[in-house]
């Protein structure tokens, strides 16, 4: 062998150099971006079963808004116990129907301000249809002009026809303007010509209309005037009673006679004595041609009057409104200053029915009433805790100390009492007193914290026998940014559970996470 042919036979044989990889390719195919694939993968799918839960969620809340919470303090897009409890307690079958498409209703129909509201009131229009018994309907009247046809009643050529409310039990029906189911600055309207909303009372409006619907024989109440009374003072609970249905109507005792379908009549605060020919006509009204079933509620002012012909009146029945102001020094009691207090239940009769007997009453500038004759008349609210009457010819700003107020304490003094008179069948027509002309206006009434509202209703209710059918409903304010906590053990309980532990929480699961992945 040659030496060619050893230099030949001793060349290496060259090994070709690996072509190099694609870097996205490369990464694709590594462990590291398999174990991220998986992890986005499994975030992906986490995702996807969230939106898929939260539109389940979303068909369910719409097909069935009781699903629906309400997380705020004054449960702004709740029905209110007495609401709910009343529709379930419905026979009829009701029809709710907007007049507008639900989208345009849920703008605020070019409200001008306060298009807020009407997404409230749409809430609790699809919370009512939630019962058993009620349906919501949005109509477009331009799509749906035979509508109106059914409705001959209503004025379909008003301004307003198509911004109603129509509450439909099959055999009867009424209206509701929409300036029923909200609030309005009536300064903006006046001046401007539009509605600047400020608050929603559809859910009282509604409940009104059902009412006023579903009760065939409506009980009559005569609101008296013609003896300087103010419609301030008796127009809220005006409301109250309508809300109630009750048949509510202004009579002034001067040129007109009371209904004799009127089973209750209300003398609010009259600033001079009633004539004598009024106190005829009282007379004969409560007397009723000796069938009895009337009640006079009365409610006296809270200065220095001359009513004596109103006087002997309630001496027929056994009382007496005494001169002066009512005063409280308990702090268990007072509310604000010493002469609005707290009151106390007297009298069993007319709490049997109340839904939270617990919740006391409360008065202001109270007259005391005193019981002349106990076989007549008897006390139904009061107060016998350091109480006393102040005389309206005692100068308050005199009295300087305790001891000076101690000669006008009273072992208890009564603010409502109930007069009755007795005919041979045991009918009775009453005389009640209510010594506060305060009792029942809009600052007493618009509150759950007292029971003013609902005592009434139920006093009316029982004198009345129309049973347990009260129905008293609050407004509640979008103004609420709370979440519905106000103990402070529970404030700070949410806040160490959102600020400390859901965080620590989460860190501690990233780690374990983490630690894993390095040690694989």
């Amino acid at each position: 062998m040659d030496n060619k042919e050893i230099f030949e036979n001793n060349i290496p044989e060259t090994t070709p150099a690996p072509k190099k990889k694609n870097k996205l390719i490369a990464f694709l195919t590594s462990r590291k971006a398999k174990r991220g694939t998986i992890s986005v993968a499994i975030t992906a799918v986490f995702i996807c079963i969230i939106i898929l839960i939260n539109f389940i969620t979303g068909l369910l809340v719409e097909r069935f808004p009781s699903f629906q919470f309400d997380m705020t303090s004054s449960q702004t897009y709740q029905l209110q116990n007495d609401t709910s409890e009343y529709l379930k307690q419905l026979k009829k079958d009701i029809t709710i129907y907007v007049m507008a498409k639900e989208d345009a209703f849920k703008s605020g129909l070019n409200a001008y301000s306060g298009a807020q509201y009407f997404i409230q009131a749409d809430k609790l229009l699809h919370k009512m249809a939630a019962s058993d018994k009620v349906s919501l309907k949005f109509v477009d009247l331009s799509s749906n002009p035979t509508f109106t046809g059914k409705y001959k009643n209503v004025d379909w050529n008003s301004d307003n026809a198509s911004n109603l409310i129509i509450i439909d039990a099959g055999d009867n029906y009424t209206s509701l303007p929409l300036t029923d189911c909200f609030t309005y600055d009536s300064e903006t309207y006046s001046y401007y010509g539009y509605y600047a909303y400020t608050a929603t009372k559809i859910e009282q409006a509604v409940i009104t209309g059902i009412l006023d619907v579903t009760v065939a024989d409506k009980v009559g109440v005569d609101i008296i005037t013609g003896s300087g009374e103010e419609e301030n003072y008796y127009s809220s609970l005006s409301t109250l009673l309508k809300q109630n249905a009750y048949d509510v109507k202004e009579i002034n005792l001067t040129t007109q006679n009371l209904r004799k379908s009127a089973k209750i009549a209300v003398l609010y605060a009259p600033t001079v004595d009633v004539s004598e020919q009024g106190v005829k006509k009282l007379n004969s009204w409560l007397d009723n041609n000796g069938d009895k079933g009337k009640t006079l509620i009365y409610l006296p002012m809270d200065v220095q009057t001359s009513t004596p012909n109103l006087d002997g009146i309630l001496e027929e029945y056994g009382m007496k409104v005494s001169d002066g102001l009512c005063f409280c020094t308990s702090s268990e009691y007072v509310v604000q200053n010493p002469y609005m207090f707290l009151t106390d239940y007297k009298n069993d009769a007319y709490t049997a029915n109340l839904k939270n007997s617990s919740i006391p009453t409360i008065t202001y500038n109270s007259r005391n009433i005193t019981i002349k004759d106990k076989e007549t008349a008897q006390a139904i609210l009061g107060a016998e805790s350091s109480v006393g009457v102040i005389p309206f010819s005692v100068d308050t700003s005199e009295i300087e100390s305790e001891k000076e107020i101690e000669k006008y304490k009273k072992k208890s003094v009564t603010v409502a009492a109930i007069g009755k008179k007795t005919n041979s069948d045991n009918k009775e027509s009453n005389v009640a007193v209510f010594s506060s002309p305060y009792m029942f206006t809009n600052t007493f009434l618009s509150t759950s914290s007292y029971n003013n509202s609902n005592y009434i209703i139920n006093f009316c209710n029982t004198v009345t026998n129309r049973g347990d059918m009260g129905i008293t409903i609050n407004s509640a304010s979008l103004d609420d940014k709370e979440l519905g906590v106000t103990n402070a053990a529970t404030i700070v309980a949410v806040g160490t559970i959102f600020i400390a532990i859901v965080p620590i929480i989460v860190l501690i699961i990233g780690l374990i996470m983490y630690i894993r992945r390095r040690n694989k």
